[in-house]
């Protein structure tokens, strides 16, 4: 596999004299970076990591089995066991490794992500979170991480692994259609390849190029914005053409939300406006410059006064304006009926959040549908899920048969939802799916499909459209953060 190593070494990741610290699960990626590593940089430069994170059976034997390995090829093997953080699963590992990585490394940190991980991200943040952004994957080298693999698909991996004579283990969870990733490997990919079989090479070209072109637009974007002056004018950023205008938003806008779609309304802004964008992200018109903000305090629109009711203290940042919300459920709707179209199908809302996202998708959809309810308990009057789950109201509806889909207010832990599916899913339904107007990936503790979501919100108590505190601020026509004091 002289081939193999040449590549590698000519991408220019890896170096002699170097030193590279090699994420090493034990799977066949990170064994052929390990020994690729081992050859290019020398073996006194290069170090290993293997995270136990004790949630699979064979998790004990994939460390001895790294163990092993890495006494074989002469590397010095650091292990770590982190302690389960709350929140999504996958991104908590993910952090755990990285953060364990940052700890030891003197030079670079070397993961084993391969073209054919590549393609799949592409795929998984398209459909999760359209944008440009989301179209331009992995980079080969973002600061002190890099990929050397990047170029190279799992099969030469494996191929150059059998070659040198060394064994890797199989994490059986990556087959796991349960994780998003293992559908997208499993069934999305096989089913893109039925209709091309160069699918996954065309998405990785197609990758290439939009990151190319990416480059030039960054390049005009950042001269306009360094014309326009720090902070920009908004005179100068209304003179540019409207496409040039969305990406120099974008930019401004940071690591936020996506935010390119209500560039009209942000330069419409007049002198002293201001427009909660989502994400809890404030544009404001200030001395004849646009800049950006936290989106705290008193939001916009103003919330209502109640006496007695509201009190604009309990009512933190905006995380979903209320157009913004009208907009996305417009295109539920829309997505909806298409996919329905000639089928039975059966609305059950979830009570009681789930009633003015329930009211308003049901109006977009324009193929013929039923509507049904379920109460169930999972929430009390504090801040935190209890993890408790039981029905309140049952279903009036037989839906044997029939094509189920929920509309919930919000997916937090996963585990109200988990119950639901599980409940209904023993009651013969045609098919079952899930139409969540919002989810917090930070805070998922079970992965569960998701076909249809609203907003991603960070971890904050979300109120309003529904959404209540102890019985308060459903009515808000918004959805805000509980101010937390």
């Amino acid at each position: 596999m002289s081939d193999l190593l040449d590549r590698v070494r000519a991408g220019g990741l890896l170096t002699p004299g170097r030193p590279v610290l090699v994420l090493l699960s034990g799977g066949r990626d990170s064994v052929c970076l390990l020994d690729l590593a081992v050859r290019i940089a020398g073996v006194a430069q290069v170090s290993a990591l293997h995270c136990n994170y004790g949630l699979r059976p064979a998790a004990d034997a994939d460390a001895a089995f790294c163990a092993a390995l890495c006494e074989r090829l002469g590397v010095r093997l650091h292990v770590r066991r982190p302690e389960r953080g709350a929140g999504n699963l996958q991104a908590w590992a993910r952090d755990a490794r990285y953060a364990a990585a940052r700890e030891l490394a003197s030079g670079d940190i070397a993961a084993g992500h391969t073209a054919s991980d590549q393609a799949e991200t592409v795929l998984y943040r398209l459909a999760a979170s359209p944008g440009r952004r989301a179209l331009l994957g992995m980079r080969e080298r973002d600061g002190q991480l890099v990929r050397p693999l990047l170029g190279v698909t799992r099969a030469e991996t494996a191929a150059h692994c059998r070659a040198r004579g060394l064994d890797w283990v199989e994490d059986a969870s990556n087959a796991d259609p349960a994780f998003a990733r293992g559908r997208v490997r499993h069934s999305l990919l096989p089913a893109l390849r039925s209709i091309h079989p160069a699918a996954e090479a065309n998405v990785l070209r197609t990758l290439a190029l939009l990151r190319d072109e990416a480059d030039v637009l960054d390049e005009v974007v950042g001269a306009a914005l360094a014309a326009a002056g720090d902070p920009p004018s908004a005179d100068a950023l209304r003179a540019l053409p409207p496409a040039l205008q969305r990406l120099a938003i974008q930019r401004l806008a940071g690591d936020g939300p996506a935010i390119g779609h209500r560039t009209g309304e942000i330069l419409a802004l007049p002198e002293g406006g201001a427009l909660d964008v989502g994400g809890g992200l404030r544009a404001e018109i200030r001395s004849g410059t646009l800049r950006f903000g936290a989106s705290t305090g008193r939001a916009a629109p103003r919330p209502r006064r109640m006496p007695g009711v509201l009190r604009d203290s309990d009512i933190g940042e905006i995380l979903v304006q209320a157009d913004d919300l009208q907009h996305r459920v417009r295109q539920l709707g829309a997505d909806i009926t298409r996919d329905y179209e000639g089928k039975d199908l059966l609305l059950i809302g979830v009570l009681k959040g789930a009633v003015f996202f329930l009211a308003d998708l049901m109006r977009e959809i324009e193929c013929p549908c039923e509507v049904d309810f379920m109460a169930v308990a999972s929430y009390g009057s504090a801040t935190e899920s209890s993890g408790v789950v039981r029905i309140l109201k049952d279903l009036d509806t037989p839906i044997e048969g029939r094509h189920v889909l929920i509309v919930e207010d919000i997916v937090d832990s996963g585990l109200t939802l988990q119950y639901l599916l599980r409940t209904l899913e023993a009651r013969g339904p045609a098919s079952l799916e899930v139409c969540a107007l919002l989810t917090k990936p930070d805070r998922r503790t079970v992965d569960l499909p998701t076909r249809y979501i609203g907003f991603e919100i960070p971890d904050k108590f979300a109120i309003g459209y529904g959404l209540d505190h102890a019985e308060r601020f459903r009515n808000l026509p918004y959805v805000a953060a509980l101010s937390v004091t």
